[in-house]
C-alpha cells in the first residue's frame, strides 16, 4: 500500500452514507470521487506519519481506512445523496476523525499487519543474580544486547 489515491469508491460512500438512493447521475458520482480524493489527505497524513504508507495493512485496517476516507469525504461536502449534515454534526465527525488521527499518530492503533499498538500487553522479568558468576553472565548480556 503506498499513501496515494482514495481507500474509498463511490460505491463504498453510497453503502455507508446513502442507504436506499442510489447514485447514478455522473455528476454526482464525480463530486464524490473528487470529495474522497481530497478527504483521503488527512488519511495519508497519519498513516505518513508513523511510516505506515509502504507496509501491508492488517485486513481490518483496509475497512478502517476506508471509513476514515469516507466520513471526512462527508464533511467536506454535503451528501449528494440527501443525508445533509448539521454544522454540529459535521463537527461531531471531525471530532472523532481527529481522535482516530491521533490514535495512529501515537501508535495506539498500528495498521499495519503483524504489528501491535503501544498500548499492546507485554511482558518481561528483570533477571536476579545470587552469585557473582550470575552477575558477570547478567553484566555480559546486556553488553551483547546493546551491540546487536
Amino acid at each position: 500500500m503506498t499513501c496515494s489515491g482514495a481507500y474509498a469508491t463511490a460505491q463504498d460512500y453510497e453503502d455507508l452514507l446513502c442507504t436506499g438512493n442510489d447514485l447514478d447521475d455522473a455528476e454526482t458520482l464525480a463530486a464524490i470521487n473528487r470529495a474522497l480524493a481530497l478527504a483521503v489527505s488527512d488519511v495519508h497524513a497519519a498513516l505518513a506519519s508513523v511510516d505506515a504508507c509502504d507496509c501491508t495493512l492488517a485486513t481490518w485496517a483496509e475497512e478502517y481506512v476506508k471509513k476514515l476516507n469516507i466520513i471526512d469525504a462527508a464533511v467536506i461536502q454535503n451528501c449528494p445523496c440527501g443525508n445533509q449534515y448539521s454544522d454540529a454534526e459535521k463537527r461531531l465527525m471531525l471530532e472523532w476523525l481527529d481522535k482516530q488521527f491521533e490514535l495512529i499518530r501515537t501508535g495506539k492503533i498500528e495498521v499495519c499487519q503483524g504489528h501491535t499498538g503501544s498500548q499492546y500487553p507485554a511482558w518481561g522479568t528483570i533477571q536476579t543474580s545470587l552469585t557473582p558468576w550470575a552477575q558477570s553472565e547478567i553484566a555480559l548480556n546486556e553488553i551483547l544486547k546493546q551491540r546487536a
